[in-house]
């Protein structure tokens, strides 16, 4: 399999995986909680790497997806205590945990070819490298990360499959969803280690910053203009897979990063559709106006002789 092909499965599949939690999130107005858990997995996948040895293995992941939980611990644990205001319970813990990975990456991992570069924007061109391929004989079956991002989407598919109308319920009305037994706190917490693990399975491809853009624009755009849950899933997926081919084949002609052209891509999207949904908006109040203005003009008109 050629390197163009490679990037290509891998831009999709990464956009995908990191859309569809991010729909959800983007719902329940945790957003932030993405930009939160990008930072905190660092140390988590430092000291996986170092305990396994490698930094693909599933002792990673999984302590990587874990701390991801510890900030969603603790945010809601400094929230509780009354003693912070406003969102600065995430803003207290993220960065300490993300400089915590940082230095340990600098220090005990610094003959391991983990670049602080890599760890902010990610580097889906060289994960798609012929040496990153999965390989069986003499045949290459695409990247290494390519197939842990299937794994990733194939989980949160069914998630969302099993628990769809607990989610839906959850979203729009809570209380209904409690009064009726259904299991929201537990579901809520499985949604965020698998936001966790999406974070960390798209880690070396979209780095700690770009991974926010993947998760919560493409939902956000389809907010927008999508009526149902159903159809916002669907536009979320589209337009997931717009940015990704759009943002690759850019950064192709243009000899850019593809994750970096796949996040301006997906903020060029919301914008596009952000401005054609306000003029409508103000097109139809103007509309509006005038037909109060003309029925207020026919019943204050005298009435013929």
């Amino acid at each position: 399999m050629s390197l163009f092909a490679g990037v290509i499965m891998l831009a999709i599949m990464c956009s995908m995986s990191c859309a569809l939690p991010g729909t959800f999130l983007v719902l329940k107005h945790q957003s932030m909680l993405v930009d939160a858990m990008s930072h905190a997995v660092l140390p988590g996948i430092v000291i996986g790497a170092i305990l396994s040895g490698s930094t693909h293995s599933f002792l990673m992941s999984v302590l990587a997806a874990g701390m991801g939980i510890v900030v969603v611990l603790a945010a809601n644990w400094l929230r509780n205590t009354g003693l912070i205001a406003g969102d600065a319970n995430q803003g207290l813990i993220f960065p300490f945990l993300f400089a915590v990975g940082v230095l340990l990456l600098s220090t005990v991992l610094s003959s391991v070819h983990i670049c602080e570069d890599t760890v902010l924007t990610g580097d889906m061109n060289l994960n798609a490298l012929p040496t990153e391929h999965v390989l069986v004989g003499h045949l290459s079956f695409g990247p290494h990360a390519f197939w842990q991002m299937l794994i990733v989407f194939v989980i949160n598919v069914a998630f969302v499959g099993v628990f769809y109308r607990v989610l839906k319920l959850s979203i729009f009305d809570p209380c209904l969803a409690k009064s009726m037994g259904f299991p929201i706190h537990r579901v809520n917490w499985i949604l965020m280690f698998l936001v966790s693990l999406t974070v960390v399975a798209a880690f070396d491809t979209a780095g700690a910053i770009l991974v926010v853009a993947l998760v919560i624009v493409p939902p956000a755009t389809a907010l927008l203009f999508a009526k149902t849950l159903p159809q916002m899933i669907i536009w979320t997926q589209v337009i997931a897979v717009f940015a990704a081919l759009s943002g690759f084949f850019i950064a192709y002609h243009l000899d850019l990063p593809t994750s970096s052209m796949m996040a301006v891509v997906d903020g060029g999207v919301f914008l596009i559709v952000f401005l054609a949904r306000r003029t409508i908006i103000r097109i139809r109040r103007f509309q509006l106006a005038r037909a109060k203005e003309s029925m207020m003009g026919e019943i204050d008109s005298p009435l013929p002789a």
